[in-house]
């Protein structure tokens, strides 16, 4: 019976602690995204900065400890900056880093962010990625449309040089005809 008892409290006190660790966790990004918040109604630029650089430490630690509830805070702070995306930007400005940061989070999935902090990357860094692999992307493309225009191109200027070409045997086949419809005439041999 004592063993029961022993185990009941056990399982309750573990209980207890997982609550308390879900409710701390709950308040923390709740706190976090206040913080965004509260920066960005108060308009200092180099606050949101430090909010958001702090935000991503704090989500760089959660990922080794605990990548669910990585997933989690990512997840709060992409929704925060996906409904404030043009203030956010606006108060940022030029600072590569925090634009860095609001990028990756409002374009990237919460598992990719995540898996990218885990593997020692930052926000920033994926951001630069993220551009790299676009600005690729798009000169993969350019590149394909200039191959295409550029086939069009040949291909048009090879059917009007076809068609001139035809023309011009046309052209040379009557005034042949010619010549010789006046040399039959010349002869004789046709009125």
């Amino acid at each position: 019976m004592k063993k029961l008892f022993v185990m009941a409290l056990a399982a309750l006190a573990i209980g207890f602690t997982s609550c308390s660790e879900s409710t701390q966790k709950g308040d923390d990004v709740a706190a976090m995204v206040e913080n965004l918040k509260t920066q960005l109604e108060a308009g200092d630029a180099s606050a949101l900065q430090g909010a958001l650089q702090s935000a991503q430490e704090k989500i760089g630690e959660l990922v080794a400890k605990d990548p669910e509830t990585a997933k989690t805070y990512v997840a709060k702070v992409q929704e925060f900056l996906k409904a404030n995306n043009e203030k956010v930007v606006a108060l940022v400005g030029d600072n590569e880093m925090a634009k860095g940061i609001v990028t990756t989070l409002v374009n990237a999935p919460a598992d990719v962010v995540v898996s990218a902090l885990a593997g020692g990357q930052t926000l920033a860094d994926q951001a630069k990625e993220a551009a790299k692999e676009a600005a690729k992307n798009a000169a993969e493309q350019l590149q394909q449309s200039a191959d295409s225009a550029q086939d069009a191109i040949s291909k048009a200027v090879e059917e009007k040089a076809n068609e001139m070409v035809e023309d011009a045997k046309q052209k040379m086949n009557e005034k042949i005809n010619e010549g010789a419809e006046e040399l039959l005439k010349g002869a004789g041999l046709k009125k």
